[in-house]
């Protein structure tokens, strides 16, 4: 390991668990690990379905790289600007297959209404999560206090946008056809960012699709990844709608998404379970600033790989074939205290000569020992049932346990599985060439709140020589600068389209309207929008690929 990061992994071990909001990690990165040899893991890789979607930072956010105008971002290489959170741009309808006897008229509204803000009263607000007696009477009397007027307005930088096609089957017969639409969100987001299908103003049945991880964006961009000082790789985020371009144009990305998740049942695993860990109390007086249970063991670094939950500190010395992993040892009054999930799940040839042993904190040139101890239970299974016992079930039952409307409708357990298998085995532990944001194997839920494209699935019947009317109706994030960046596109939101990526819809005509609603100054464009002339509707360039909006708020937020 590199002193520079050995250093700053000694220092973050010391933090304990009470002090920081996410435990520190560290990993020697040694030569790109080669392909997975094992039988069972070779089937498995040979059914990854989806790959594909934006990556953000482990530590949660959305970022991209670059400012200002010019180059690939909301508008790119049309004049638009490159933003740092590029939220992706309102794709078309497509059709499952080709089909030449339909046409499409699209109009697309961009409707600026969540600018103008909501009134909050002061009692609203204080019943927020559900505050009852004392605690809504405080925080009533706070709001009083806050905003004597009797409540605020609540602003938004999302837009409301209305898709809209006009299908015309020109043959004699009817048309039956399975439609997609292409939305970018994150799994967590769902709830809000899912569009409503409607036809003929008739609510339409759906099935939700979910495009692959990182994957697909490493392929799409043909290899566009940076490669580290230490030889892994991570991955360029799609910062523009030509990265997208590359990931849909061929149609690869929509059929894996329409296919089935990995199957990970026939890869043999063997579990360490520890439970019931006890030492020595922290007391920094007494130099026992993070106590902490440090299991080392001897790996073979070519054949094996070492998944982890509950662990959060690292060892790895790969000429020694030596590996540890460390976890503090839970203190009264802490979240975790009294609970049991410290699980190392080794996924190819099996650990030998594990030992525990307690330290007065986690850092690993720590060498002073305290009297601790842990359960250790071994048993074998397999890796779909490792990964939904000892990790997915909990996980999913968290994001639930309030109300199963916390989870978004239309994500199925099965799909929440198959993001984490799908994520393992594009970019995650189980890849050839793993990123260097996972190759130290924790299991987290960042595979549900990456950017990724989903697809809203349905069934059509355009009747012969008839026309139906099928609208997407969707909240759209704006893309912009961070607002500390201090770039001069600070205050800016931006909102772009694209025309016919991926669709295979034959369009007679493309319409866009804008719903300023009083809100916004444009500040770049290329639709042709005149606030001053009135001109808030526009005829599409059938060949201008891709549109962008980029505008201020005019009223100031309260």
């Amino acid at each position: 390991m590199r002193d520079k990061s050995l250093r700053l992994f000694q220092a973050m071990n010391d933090i304990s668990d009470g002090k920081i909001d996410q435990a520190a990690r560290a990993a020697e990165k040694g030569p790109a690990r080669p392909w997975l040899r094992w039988t069972a893991l070779a089937a498995a890789l040979a059914l990854v379905i989806g790959v594909g979607g934006q990556v953000l930072p482990r530590m949660g956010g959305s970022s991209g790289s670059g400012t200002g105008n010019g180059g690939a971002g909301g508008g790119g290489a049309d004049g638009g600007s490159t933003f740092m959170s590029y939220a992706g741009p309102v794709f078309p309808l497509a059709l499952g297959e080709d089909n030449s006897a339909l046409t499409a008229a699209r109009e697309v509204t961009l409707d600026f209404a969540p600018w103008a803000g909501v009134w909050v009263s002061n009692q609203e607000d204080a019943a927020a999560g559900g505050l009852t007696g004392e605690a809504y009477q405080q925080a009533l009397e706070r709001n009083n206090q806050w905003y004597p007027e009797g409540g605020y307005h609540r602003f938004s930088n999302d837009i409301l946008v209305a898709d809209a096609y006009t299908l015309t089957n020109r043959s004699s017969e009817d048309q039956r056809v399975k439609v997609l639409y292409p939305f970018v969100s994150a799994a967590d987001r769902l709830d809000r960012l899912t569009p409503a299908l409607t036809l003929n103003g008739q609510a339409v049945e759906t099935t939700l699709r979910a495009g692959g991880y990182s994957g697909g964006f490493q392929g799409a961009l043909g290899g566009d990844m940076v490669e580290s000082e230490a030889g892994s790789l991570n991955l360029r985020q799609p910062e523009s709608w030509e990265d997208y371009k590359a990931l849909l144009s061929d149609g690869s990305y929509l059929n894996r998404a329409l296919g089935d998740w990995p199957d990970l049942s026939g890869v043999p695993v063997t579990v360490y379970r520890f439970t019931d860990p006890w030492g020595e109390e922290r007391d920094e007086e007494a130099g026992r600033p993070n106590p902490s249970i440090r299991v080392m063991f001897h790996i073979n670094y070519e054949k094996t790989q070492v998944l982890t939950t509950g662990f959060h500190a690292g060892y790895y010395d790969r000429e020694q074939g030596v590996m540890g992993k460390g976890f503090s040892i839970p203190q009264p009054g802490e979240r975790d205290y009294g609970q049991d999930g410290w699980n190392l799940i080794v996924v190819g040839e099996d650990v030998s000569n594990m030992t525990t042993q307690g330290y007065v904190t986690g850092g690993w040139d720590t060498e002073k020992t305290i009297e601790a101890g842990v359960t250790v239970e071994r048993y074998e299974t397999d890796l779909d049932t490792a990964l939904r016992t000892l990790f997915l079930e909990e996980a999913w039952w968290e994001w639930g346990q309030w109300s199963e409307e916390d989870r978004p409708e239309g994500l199925s357990y099965e799909m929440y599985c198959g993001l984490l298998f799908d994520q393992l085995l594009t970019c995650g532990l189980l890849s050839d060439r793993p990123m260097e944001r996972y190759d130290d194997g924790m299991l987290d839920t960042e595979f549900a709140r990456v950017d990724r494209v989903f697809y809203l699935e349905a069934e059509v019947t355009v009747p012969a020589g008839g026309s139906v009317e099928l609208t997407a109706s969707m909240t759209k994030k704006g893309s912009c600068d961070f607002y500390c960046a201090h770039t001069e596109n600070r205050g800016v939101y931006g909102y772009d389209l694209v025309t016919r990526l991926g669709s295979g819809l034959t369009f007679t005509g493309q319409t866009a309207r804008l719903e300023d609603r009083g809100q916004i100054e444009i500040v770049r464009q290329n639709f042709g929008f005149d606030l001053e002339r009135g001109v808030t509707s526009v005829a599409l360039d059938p060949e201008g690929e891709h549109y962008y909006l980029e505008v201020k708020r005019l009223a100031q937020e309260d």
